[in-house]
């Protein structure tokens, strides 16, 4: 049997990085926090592949392993001789292929690195710190939650490390954003990010706000007061089912007992975690307005044969947790139809937008979306409603 996360492994750089050999220290506390405690945590668990298991996922079965594989290291061949993966992928970064890259599935070492460049490129730093003086007024929801996040993964069974790590995150979130504070589901997206990162709370926290304020995320509508960015969402998915696949009927089937779960948590409470994060590395290329609907809409496509002999009750138990579903599908493929085959355009984004800004109540986002093919205009009046609201 072939090694199906071929793509995924690991990749050398070329060069070797020397370093002058370190004093002997004792470790501090900060040190743990900041992702030194990987290590420690791996040998507690007595699983060395723990770390290496959740930042892997299948390859594309369309673009043959061996070609995802073959193009990471031409990529890295072809660039001057370079000492660490962050000026690795600094060099790929402006490259036209780097999204390309990215889709296949970045080698772990390079993942977190390739996430955050797509984030934070050319986004002013937002202080981390200084969020963290005061506790929030909301604290007692955000450790109600955390006692709940993915306990059963190594990383937040121990309460010294990931669960103070994603505690801090949380409650700086929710200070730097009191008009929308915490909100359930940041808890699972911040977890994930923790997890891929290799514990830098400080990155997390930087990944994380740009995912609520970017442009081509505004997760921010999803947390907000009638979460606007779901209702936008799902009306989108249930349009693109009509036309694409007009023989399954869902309008009879609850959003909460799928749509909801798969848009609100970005696939978290549903997906394998290796399924999820490769997912996640589809939608820090394509941004969460166009990314989400898109991964759905190749679910489905994926899907479709098991989901059309669905009855209520089945979306139900499908639909609870990754272990009680009996849907099959390959994350590779659904990277593929998503990408090839559900792809919006901005004009699409647009035009829906004003639609739906026409026939329902007023909607700030809404608003903003309707210039979604004007990119320089749309960031205008992003940057503008987020400067004036939430800063």
């Amino acid at each position: 049997m072939g090694n199906n996360n071929v793509c995924l492994a690991e990749i050398p750089v070329n060069g070797t990085h020397h370093t002058t050999p370190k004093s002997k220290s004792k470790w501090k506390r900060e040190d743990l926090r900041s992702g030194s405690c990987i290590q420690t945590l791996v040998e507690k668990e007595n699983n060395p592949d723990f770390f290496a298991h959740f930042q892997c996922g299948q390859a594309l079965p369309q673009y043959h392993n061996k070609l995802a594989q073959s193009r990471w290291q031409e990529a890295v061949n072809s660039l001057n001789t370079i000492n660490d993966s962050q000026q690795t992928i600094n060099s790929l970064l402006d490259r036209p292929e780097f999204n390309e890259l990215v889709l296949l599935g970045p080698p772990k070492q390079f993942r977190w690195i390739c996430w955050m460049n797509l984030l934070t490129k050319s986004q002013p730093r937002i202080g981390y710190e200084k969020y963290l003086e005061n506790a929030p007024t909301d604290i007692s929801n955000i450790i109600n939650d955390i006692n709940r996040t993915l306990v059963d993964y190594a990383l937040f069974k121990h309460r010294s490390c990931g669960q103070d790590q994603l505690k801090r995150i949380l409650c700086a979130i929710s200070n730097a954003l009191p008009s929308m504070g915490y909100c359930q589901g940041m808890n699972f997206i911040c977890a994930v990010l923790l997890i891929v990162s290799g514990c830098d709370e400080h990155q997390v926290f930087q990944a994380f706000m740009q995912m609520l304020i970017n442009e081509q995320h505004l997760l921010c509508f999803a947390f907000s007061d009638d979460m606007p960015l779901h209702f936008f969402l799902t009306n989108l998915v249930h349009h693109q089912i009509r036309k694409k696949f007009p023989k399954l009927n869902l309008s009879d089937i609850s959003d909460s007992f799928w749509l909801s779960k798969m848009i609100l948590s970005l696939f978290t409470y549903i997906f394998k975690m290796e399924d999820c994060i490769r997912c996640w590395d589809y939608l820090m290329v394509r941004g969460m307005i166009r990314g989400i609907p898109e991964l759905i809409l190749a679910y489905i496509d994926a899907t479709y044969d098991q989901l059309s002999k669905f009855k209520e009750e089945d979306f139900a138990q499908n639909f609870k947790n990754p272990e009680t579903t009996t849907l099959q599908f390959n994350v590779g493929e659904l990277i593929y139809l998503a990408k090839f085959n559900h792809r919006l355009d901005r004009s699409f984004i647009a035009k829906f937008a004003k639609k739906m800004r026409d026939k329902n109540a007023p909607s700030q986002l809404l608003d903003l979306l309707q210039y979604y093919n004007n990119p320089p205009l749309y960031k205008k009046h992003v940057s503008f409603y987020i400067n004036t609201i939430f800063y």
